[in-house]
């Protein structure tokens, strides 16, 4: 076997370094430059927050009037009793309910009118991010949980998120 003699052993293994590496390099090529085929993914919906509902939670009803302004009448679909059984369906109704509008929210307050304690609340909407957003919620937060609430006739369809404090 004959080697490559020791004067030309360096050019050419300059030229055998640069063909690999430029082998490499073309191999490597992302195909970024070129046009997507297919359906991107959506972006990230990027809502401004409006309201601080969770600096609302374990607030008394007045103090929460005092920052969301004045109570407003509940929506045309719901009484009193269906806005009450929305908060509590399984453990009877609540004591009181009290409708807020305010950064493009509307927020239902349930309450004990006794302590005036704000127990919980129900956003209403149909779009959880927006929701999440404007309300300053996350779902990974250690002092309340973010829960869905679906219409009865419709369980596909969401009606708003309700938001629980942690004890």
């Amino acid at each position: 076997m004959r080697s490559i003699p020791h004067r030309c052993a360096g050019p050419v293994r300059w030229v055998a370094v640069l063909g690999l590496s430029l082998g490499l390099g073309l191999a490597a090529c992302s195909g970024a430059h070129e046009q997507h085929r297919g359906a991107l993914p959506p972006a990230p919906v990027q809502v401004a927050p409006t309201t601080d509902v969770p600096a609302l939670l374990g607030a008394s009803i007045d103090e929460v009037r005092r920052r969301l302004g004045p109570a407003q009448p509940l929506p045309g679909r719901f009484t009193a009793s269906q806005a009450s059984m929305l908060f509590y369906a399984g453990q009877g109704p609540a004591d009181s309910v009290t409708t807020f509008r305010t950064g493009g929210l509307l927020v239902l307050a349930s309450y004990n009118a006794h302590s005036r304690r704000v127990r919980d609340f129900l956003l209403l909407g149909h779009h959880e991010d927006s929701l999440m957003g404007r309300a300053r919620l996350h779902t990974s937060a250690a002092n309340y949980l973010v829960m869905p609430v679906f219409y009865d006739n419709r369980s596909f369809r969401l009606l708003g998120l309700r938001v629980i404090p942690v004890k």
